[in-house]
């Protein structure tokens, strides 16, 4: 399998297939640590991350593999390969969403009419072109909007955060002004209240053939920046206690006809218990190899489907396991322990025992390399922490 994608995520995709015993080959160029993984020793492919498919076919042309499966570990690769040409695609295989279901999801506007379309709830959403679209936001809107790029991959390596928080018409003018000097569309969207532990995941597959051949739900316990960051902390949960969400999903998919591995990000109403979706990755995430740990293999599955071959089913899973993102998840209770959210007594009964996202002891060179980026990044995060503490006295 040909893994496209630097970082965390393309990491989890090579140790997930290593499991099964799939030879990876990493296209990436940067100085990322899926490169350090001993899966990718010898097998790195230098190439750049582009959405463009010319320049990704024009790569696969050169390469000397008779057949091999393609999976994408970005935004931006997964535009690339949904774009390929019919004829590099009997030789370079793929499971994924149709093009036009690639461009729906990853559109926010898009998205947004097709799960008013179809009546799945979600957030108040609205496009925003121009700074003129302001204006036609209704008033008491603003204390419960931010604004949300467009392209979120390259909003969060720009800015570092999700999503900007805004504070009236004149604070979003400015964001976007920002937002579109990147090159960088934005959309508004409500804030649904309430903390990071209301927000679920439901991680999964979808066979050649509609059928959904994995499935697990997990629940954010903690995240960093507290902003519209990342989750730190996750531990799995039953799938009936996201059922809602489950069917909002199987809805959408039906609709567009979904294949592939799939992550959808869920936010629980507290005001009306609904479960509002949030986004639906068509590619692997941060986790994946979290959730092959509990059951679920959704790389494994992509490359069975692929080759056409029997995807067997995997709707079972360990409840109950639990996964962390060191340091950031240090971070994220060190701004908490300021305000006595947590103590240091329950921080450490979470993360012991827990598998951490980097780490691995077959495998220790990835997270052997990050350690040198540790100091720089401590003495900016604990800035950022401390300027929130006083922010908030």
């Amino acid at each position: 399998m040909i893994v496209l994608g630097p970082g965390l995520t393309a990491l989890g995709v090579q140790r997930s297939l290593a499991r099964v015993g799939v030879t990876t080959f990493l296209v990436d160029d940067t100085n990322s640590m899926a490169r350090r993984s001993r899966w990718a020793r010898n097998r790195v492919i230098e190439y750049p991350e582009s959405r463009d498919p010319e320049p990704l076919h024009a790569l696969l042309e050169r390469l000397p593999f008779d057949k091999a499966v393609l999976i994408a570990t970005s935004d931006k690769w997964a535009a690339a390969v949904a774009g390929l040409p019919d004829s590099i695609r009997t030789r370079f295989v793929t499971s994924m969403p149709p093009q036009a279901a690639v461009e729906l999801l990853g559109d926010k506007a898009l998205f947004a009419g097709a799960l008013q379309r179809l009546d799945v709830p979600h957030p108040w959403t609205r496009v925003i072109t121009t700074a003129q679209d302001l204006d036609t936001i209704p008033d008491e809107r603003w204390p419960h909007l931010f604004l949300k790029p467009a392209d979120s991959q390259s909003f969060s390596q720009l800015f570092g955060v999700k999503a900007f928080s805004i504070a009236d018409r004149a604070d979003a003018a400015e964001r976007l002004r920002q937002m579109h000097e990147a090159g960088i569309g934005a959309v508004a969207q409500e804030y649904i209240p309430g903390p990071p532990d209301l927000h679920y995941f439901i991680d999964g597959f979808v066979d050649r053939f509609g059928r959904v051949r994995g499935l697990l739900s997990r629940r954010r316990t903690r995240m960093y920046p507290f902003d519209y960051g990342n989750s730190t902390f996750v531990k799995t949960v039953p799938l009936d206690t996201v059922s809602g969400a489950v069917e909002s999903l199987k809805t959408l998919f039906g609709d567009i006809e979904y294949r592939g591995i799939f992550s959808a990000e869920f936010k629980h109403d507290p005001r009306d218990g609904r479960f509002r979706l949030l986004e639906v990755n068509v590619r692997p995430w941060w986790y994946n190899e979290f959730t092959a740990l509990c059951g679920v293999n959704v790389s494994e599955l992509s490359y069975l489907d692929a080759l056409e071959l029997p995807v067997p089913e995997r709707l079972s899973f360990t409840i109950g396991a639990r996964h962390v993102l060191m340091p950031s998840d240090l971070f994220a209770y060190l701004a908490l322990r300021r305000t006595s959210e947590v103590t240091f007594r329950s921080w450490s009964r979470d993360v012991w025992g827990a598998s951490d996202a980097v780490f691995r002891w077959n495998d220790p060179w990835p997270a052997i390399e990050s350690v040198r980026h540790y100091p720089r990044r401590a003495a900016r995060e604990m800035k950022r922490i401390y300027a929130r503490s006083r922010s908030n006295r």
